[in-house]
């Protein structure tokens, strides 16, 4: 099919405003360039606020800082928001620690097909390089982290010249940070399930009921790169009250979430 005629990059964060620095720089460099990006902030300060409105000023494109005080990991809450500020038919997903390829929205438009969800993967910086990937030319960079032993997940650090699209019906390798869909399909599961706080399981279970709802997974490999940085893990404590949360959709079934985006279109 077509590729989508208009597009959404949405760039969730919070508080690591040196690395979204270089990920907006990234954004910048795009071989296709969004229609408009939507910086999802959990509840960032001042810095952040700032780089933003200094970048956005110099695009050509729309740009909105959809901010919410910080309560704890509230992920999905304000995914929610910057999806119900969107006006795009696609929509692609990028956190704010992961530096994207060149090619990596016109990748996924590429990639786009109805009623299907795009999951993309990424190449691991490690701590040492994370404190300058990104900060010149991919090319460079990529290749001093890779010959300092500081580059993990190679087989995602290269454009193939093929890429390899496969349809899984499993939720191993679901990453929310390199993702795209429908603007539509993400309305047919009520999008993000705000009841998921604290770090992790929020995008399984959103493509569970994504696929719970005939929205098939579409893996892509050796497009969509993007370049994880290092930082420290966020705190499990809430994963056992998140798997239970993920358990209960898969073991139900369940396509839509009773609080998800409703709440704020």
């Amino acid at each position: 099919m077509s590729q989508p005629p208009t597009v959404a990059l949405i760039v969730s964060t919070f508080e690591q405003p040196d690395y979204l620095r270089r990920v907006l720089a990234a954004v910048s460099r795009q071989s296709r360039l969004p229609q408009e990006i939507l910086l999802a902030d959990d509840g960032s300060g001042e810095e952040t606020k700032e780089i933003f409105s200094r970048w956005s000023a110099q695009q050509p494109f729309a740009s909105r800082h959809i901010w919410q005080a910080h309560d704890g990991f509230r992920k999905a809450h304000i995914l929610n928001r910057a999806v119900a500020a969107a006006s795009s038919t696609y929509l692609v997903f990028l956190d704010g620690d992961m530096v994207p390829h060149p090619h990596f929205i016109a990748d996924h438009c590429a990639s786009a097909r109805l009623a299907a969800f795009v999951q993309g993967h990424r190449a691991l910086v490690e701590q040492k390089a994370a404190a300058w990937f990104g900060r010149r030319e991919l090319a460079a960079d990529r290749r001093r982290a890779l010959w300092q032993g500081q580059l993990a997940g190679w087989k995602n650090a290269w454009r193939w010249p093929m890429p390899i699209v496969s349809e899984k019906n499993h939720l191993r390798g679901i990453r929310g940070c390199n993702l795209s869909l429908w603007r539509e399909d993400m309305l047919r599961v009520n999008g993000y399930d705000e009841a998921f706080t604290g770090w992790g399981r929020e995008d399984s279970e959103f493509a569970a009921r994504l696929m719970n709802a005939g929205v098939r997974r579409l893996d892509l490999r050796g497009r969509a790169l993007c370049f994880h940085l290092w930082h420290p893990p966020a705190s499990r404590g809430q994963l056992p009250a998140n798997d239970g949360l993920l358990e209960k959709t898969i073991r139900e079934k369940i396509t839509r979430c009773e609080h998800g985006l409703d709440g704020h279109r």
